[in-house]
């Protein structure tokens, strides 16, 4: 045992007991059909209840109470009796272990899209939404009123279908929050006016829930701590609401921040761990007695340990510390710390996925979504494996292939394992990715991986090491574009400058605004250099995930980058790089120009092995950027694939 005394402590939730204090807040999944959710979605939520412990609550969502209030096609179905029986199936697994489960109950209002709900959103007021960039239409004091009994209903059949609570998400900017913020409702009429006023859709809708499922079932209300909006809601005027919830009978208030359109970063990776529970303690100072929960970037025990020894919340909210890895609380209690697979909050499969329609993944953890076509069970006849490369690809076939029984030797021609992730952790904001190389070390540790540095694979080494399986994850190297003067002295690569092996001068082009671009522009900036960054494409950072892009390019500005679009480089010379822009040639003055061009996929050993007429009888896989320049969550994914093949 460890000294997490109050994390594993039980907590009442109303009638509801939690075995321990951490809730896994909803997470849309993208893995449901016409409103039914499917197998994959049970397995998923399955395998971290019976983790061991599992989480104390685990909530899913959102689901919609009205096609109007649908999210997406892949959300979660709970207008309709016809839900039931399929969420009484998830229900019953879910049971099986000391875990609680809730159904959040989700109205997107006015960030509904028209071409999904088939008709003009809805909202408190007519303003439109920055978000989608559509105009909603207001709800009438009728349509309120059905709204409500949609929102009612919703909760009796998530009663009817064995949820032991349900969540009305009133945060994100959704129509629950629609309604308290003075930004979306200029209503004239009683759903409108001051804080009290633009509270009375939340008190009728909590009433009716109530209503309709008994006063003794669990409620449980998420609520943005602050907007992050200018002219919206601080802490100030959510402590008022959350005073108002308590007085309703809510019996949790879960605590998140901002609204889609915020331009206060919340859940990206250059958020500080905990950096939101702020909010939490602030809503528990507004409250008596009802229990509050603190979310947002709290991705280990130690953390959520200490926040609930200082009193700043009652409950724990991880998502994406489940969704990374289910067994974070058993390894935890068990202390095993090192042997958590952190959450680094990268975004590539879960945020990223979930805005583009698709069902979420990991990048860290390759089996979400497929919990049990790819549990990892003992190999059939023991191999003999080269890996040749030490970036994420090589480390996670490497290890998962040990884990499975083989012996396996890992040869890395640097000095040091991790590749492109270690490039990855030093623009500012971007540390999180070291946790990623952490992890992935620790587990080829772990399962006795022979690991060999500054040894590249040749000929030799293959006879040498003798392997039934050579899996080849060599990664990409730097593309020099075809540019005149790019062999000068003042030119270098971006690769080479994030790693110290070069030095610039105190002006700087930086040739190429994808993210590798970006980032060793900020790297820069932040070391005082003068960045100018020029790229060819109409917009910077266009390799770069949805729900992060906007952070990197609004931190590049911040450092003072500065970026030229639409922009083509010429040719390089001893002033500084010479640029076609608009049709008009620009000289951008520097000292230094340093590559960002891409990467192409470094795929030479292939042919020297085959030179060397060492593969007969040798099985050949390939994973990551050797095979296609691309990201971390390909690679492992990749890696992952072929260990379980092997």
């Amino acid at each position: 045992m460890t000294g997490f005394k109050r994390l594993f402590e039980p907590i009442d939730v109303g009638t509801m007991r939690m075995a321990n204090r951490v809730l896994m807040p909803a997470v849309h999944m993208g893995m449901a059909k016409d409103g039914f959710i499917n197998d994959g979605f049970i397995d998923f939520y399955e395998e971290r209840a019976g983790a061991g412990p599992g989480p104390g609550l685990i909530i899913i969502g959102g689901c919609y109470p009205e096609k109007r209030g649908m999210g997406a096609p892949n959300f979660v179905g709970i207008d309709d009796d016809k839900f039931i029986p399929r969420l009484r199936e998830f229900t019953d697994r879910m049971h099986r272990y000391d875990t609680r489960v809730a159904a959040q109950l989700y109205h997107g209002g006015r960030y509904s899209i028209s071409f999904v709900i088939g008709e003009q959103p809805v909202s408190a007021s007519a303003i439109p939404s920055r978000f989608t960039g559509e105009m909603p239409r207001e709800l009438s004091e009728g349509e309120i009123g059905e709204v409500q009994a949609n929102f009612a209903a919703a909760a009796r059949r998530a009663r009817e279908a064995g949820f032991d609570a349900v969540e009305l998400i009133c945060a994100a900017g959704y129509l629950v929050n629609q309604f308290l913020s003075p930004l979306t409702n200029v209503r004239e009429d009683r759903y409108g006016g001051d804080i009290y006023g633009r509270m009375t859709f939340l008190v009728e809708t909590i009433a009716a829930i109530k209503e309709a499922t008994g006063e003794d079932y669990p409620l449980i209300c998420r609520l943005s701590g602050s907007d992050f909006m200018e002219g919206s809601h601080t802490l100030e005027e959510t402590r008022v609401v959350a005073s108002e919830m308590e007085r309703c009978g809510v019996d949790l208030i879960s605590v998140t921040g901002g609204w889609h359109e915020t331009r206060v970063p919340q859940i990206t990776m250059n958020v500080p761990r905990g950096a939101y529970v702020y909010l939490a303690e602030g809503i528990r100072d507004a409250v008596q007695s009802v229990p509050v929960a603190a979310c947002n970037r709290i991705n280990n025990p130690e953390l959520a340990e200490s926040i609930l020894e200082e009193g700043r919340a009652d409950i724990i909210a991880m998502a994406r510390a489940f969704i990374a890895d289910p067994e974070i609380l058993r390894k935890a209690r068990e202390g095993r710390p090192e042997d958590i697979r952190h959450c680094i909050a990268c975004n590539q499969g879960c945020f990223d996925h979930v805005f583009m329609l698709q069902p979420i993944a990991c990048t860290l953890n390759p089996r979400v979504n497929r919990e049990r076509a790819t549990e990892i069970l003992p190999a059939g006849l023991k191999k003999k494996v080269l890996v040749a490369g030490g970036g994420p690809g090589g480390m996670e076939s490497a290890w998962v292939a040990a884990h499975r029984g083989h012996d396996v030797t890992l040869c890395e021609e640097g000095e040091r394992l991790g590749g492109q992730g270690l490039l990855a952790a030093i623009p500012p904001g971007r540390e999180e990715w070291a946790e990623m190389t952490r992890y992935l070390e620790h587990q080829l540790d772990k399962e006795g991986v022979e690991v060999r540095l500054g040894a590249a694979v040749t000929p030799e080494l293959v006879r040498e090491v003798g392997p039934d399986v050579v899996v080849m994850a060599t990664g990409a190297r730097q593309i020099t574009p075809p540019i005149e003067g790019v062999e000068n002295p003042n030119v270098t690569f971006a690769w080479d400058v994030l790693t110290g092996e070069a030095q610039t001068g105190d002006t700087v082009v930086v040739v190429g605004g994808g993210a590798v671009g970006i980032e060793t522009g900020s790297f820069l900036a932040e070391r005082g250099k003068d960045v100018t960054v020029v790229e060819m494409l109409e917009v910077c950072g266009k390799d770069i995930g949805i729900s992060t892009r906007w952070t990197i390019l609004q931190d590049a500005a911040r450092l003072g980058v500065k970026m030229v679009e639409a922009c083509r480089v010429e040719r390089i010379t001893a002033e500084g790089v010479v640029a076609d822009r608009g049709g008009e040639q620009e000289l951008f003055e520097a000292d230094t120009m340093v590559m960002a061009v891409g990467s192409r996929p470094e795929d030479r050993l292939e042919e020297l092995l085959a030179a060397g007429g060492v593969m007969d009888g040798i099985e050949l896989y390939r994973v990551g950027d050797c095979v296609q320049a691309r990201k971390a969550i390909e690679a492992i994914a990749e890696g992952f694939e072929v260990a379980l093949k092997i």
